[in-house]
């Protein structure tokens, strides 16, 4: 299958038939001339206008021989277990400029008849024009787009062909008057197919060699298995979010009985997995975790990441394969120490230390939420050791009289400026997360 440059890929290779095509016939006679692929309002015309052919992709349509091919499958998490390829039909229009007499309906003809020589794009040839150094790559795209190569174009299972498409004068009068452009000797081509599907990040399950401890067949358990309902801090239920140092309130079914019990944060966004060893249940409902702070544990710092996790539990049995429960969702928010807490009125510099660490990745998606403003950061440092915390830079300008409630926003996760207190206790804001502007 293709890339996500293959559409790119294939307005590359069709630019690259014409000019060779081109260059291979003796045009002397009409004067230089150029190849482009540019939407056609962007081409010159008029007294000054070129001898040019322009390859123009118009339109992107399903291709209806692939659309129900590869249906998705997803596990109990929604986790793509295999990718349905995406079909794709590319409509082009051919149009030729001149600065002569007849130069453009010359360009036009030379142009058919390559088009119409070249039925099919061949492997060899997209391998020639898309190979090192290839005038189509994923520079431009984040990560992991960056590093694709439109050569794959070349081995996707069925090649792309080109037909001729005869468009009315009523279609081409609705293209051009749509393009805003002069119009010019046009002809319409179809290329199809193009496949664009993902190679990585789908799971294949190994082939089963034994069922079961030396072939025995499955297990089977009488006790019911336990199942997971919920999770939230259990300090309140009021308290959208957990940080480290928490305990946690897990609710469920069938908690009791012999087995041994792991808790398993996955962050499926950040690859990241940790795992806390839980005491025996003493509810068959509910049952609490200490997620690990700093204190507990100084790796906590790198080896957590402020986003959403999905808690399940390990169950493992003497003698019995170790097995994994159901998820439930929960977020983990950053914690924050503020400075300073006193201000003067005007443009007030803030800084922020968060904790855990940010990721590389995390750090074009972090804002100050002072008040009701929301503002980027000016410096983010995140210290070599791994123990200290991210410190963040603000400056909020403008600022006049009053207090500020002070929250870091990462990747749309707000850390909690509140405190408990009271008996019975009950949410406050907390002091310590206020910055006073007099």
């Amino acid at each position: 299958m293709s890339s996500p440059l293959a559409i790119a890929a294939v307005t590359a290779a069709l630019k690259d038939l014409l000019n060779d095509g081109l260059l291979n016939h003796d045009l002397s006679s009409i004067g230089s001339f150029s190849v482009s692929a540019s939407p056609p309002d962007r081409i010159t015309t008029g007294p000054q206008e070129p001898n040019q052919l322009n390859l123009f992709l118009y339109q992107v349509s399903p291709n209806l021989g692939w659309r129900n091919t590869g249906l998705p499958s997803r596990d109990s998490n929604g986790a793509s277990l295999g990718g349905e390829p995406l079909a794709l039909d590319l409509h082009y229009i051919l149009s030729a400029y001149g600065s002569q007499d007849f130069n453009a309906e010359i360009l036009l003809g030379y142009a058919m008849q390559l088009m119409h020589d070249t039925p099919v794009l061949t492997r060899d040839r997209l391998r020639v024009v898309l190979g090192a150094p290839s005038p189509v790559d994923g520079a431009m795209l984040p990560s992991p787009f960056g590093s694709l190569s439109a050569a794959d174009l070349a081995d996707q299972i069925e090649l792309v062909k080109l037909t001729p498409v005869f468009l009315s004068s009523e279609e081409l009068s609705k293209m051009w008057t749509a393009m805003q452009a002069r119009y010019r000797p046009t002809m319409a081509y179809l290329a199809s197919v193009v496949l664009i599907q993902r190679t990585t990040g789908a799971r294949v399950a190994p082939p089963v060699l034994t069922r079961g401890k030396d072939d025995s067949g499955p297990v089977a358990v009488g006790s019911p298995s336990p199942t997971l309902s919920g999770v939230r801090p259990a300090a309140s239920d009021q308290l959208p979010a957990m940080r480290l140092g928490d305990d946690l309130l897990v609710t469920g079914n069938n908690f009791s009985g012999d087995a041994t019990l792991t808790a398993v944060f996955e962050n499926a966004k950040l690859k990241l997995a940790r795992e806390v060893t839980l005491a025996p249940a003493t509810s068959p409902t509910s049952l609490t975790l200490h997620v690990p702070g700093i204190t507990d544990d100084a790796n906590a710092m790198h080896e957590w990441a402020v986003g959403f996790y999905t808690l399940a539990l390990k169950v493992a049995r003497p003698n019995l394969p170790v097995w994994t429960t159901n998820g439930v969702p929960i977020a983990l928010a950053p914690l924050i120490n503020v400075s300073p807490l006193n201000a003067a009125p005007g443009d007030i510099g803030v800084t922020l230390t968060c904790t855990p660490r940010l990721r590389p990745e995390q750090q074009a998606q972090v804002s100050l939420i002072f008040g009701t403003r929301q503002i980027a950061p000016t410096l983010i440092t995140t210290p070599a050791d791994a123990s200290q915390p991210t410190t963040l830079t603000f400056t909020v300008p403008g600022v006049t009289q009053g207090d500020y409630l002070v929250r870091l926003r990462v990747e749309g996760i707000d850390s909690l400026p509140v405190q408990l207190k009271g008996s019975p206790p009950r949410l406050e804001f907390d002091e310590q997360q206020k910055i006073k502007v007099s």
